[in-house]
């Protein structure tokens, strides 16, 4: 299995640190760098070679600090970067890991099989698929072993 080389976007400390520990039990030879908000994770992206992307779709604008809150929080932070991935032609195979299974307000929510749906359309080269995450069931895991395997023996 080879390495792989990963950035993981993702704000709240208890998951990146699951999903690190899952990564470096699953895939032990790969190197996982952590950014925490949209313009630290897309300036990264633009700067440095990766084989995969492990995308929050909520996030915040800037890094957190202890007298910095992130700015404001961009609901579909995670699709902006897709955006921003696809119009530099940046071909970056991406899985969206995520807490929640809407997306939006009321009116003008979208469901995760939705967003799935949307995403693999409008990002057929980037996109592979969405992992919903929860703390407290293991099913995460091995939905993303299982896309992590596709990158990993390709």
């Amino acid at each position: 299995m080879k390495k792989i080389n990963i950035l993981l976007i993702e704000d709240d400390k208890k998951k990146s640190d699951d999903i690190i520990s899952h990564i470096n039990n699953k895939f032990p030879s790969s190197e996982i760098l952590l950014k925490e908000s949209y313009h630290s994770g897309l300036k990264t992206l633009i700067r440095e070679p990766f084989d995969l992307l492990l995308l929050d779709m909520s996030m915040p604008t800037w890094d957190r600090s202890p007298s910095e809150a992130g700015g404001e929080y961009e609901k579909f932070g995670g699709i902006k970067i897709l955006k921003e991935l696809a119009r530099k032609k940046k071909l970056l195979p991406t899985i969206l890991i995520t807490m929640f299974d809407n997306f939006g307000e009321s009116d003008n929510s979208i469901t995760l099989d939705q967003m799935n749906t949307v995403l693999k359309n409008d990002y057929e080269d980037l996109y592979i698929g969405s992992v919903f995450y929860r703390s407290d069931i293991s099913q995460w895991q091995t939905d993303l072993t299982l896309f992590m395997n596709m990158i990993a023996n390709d």
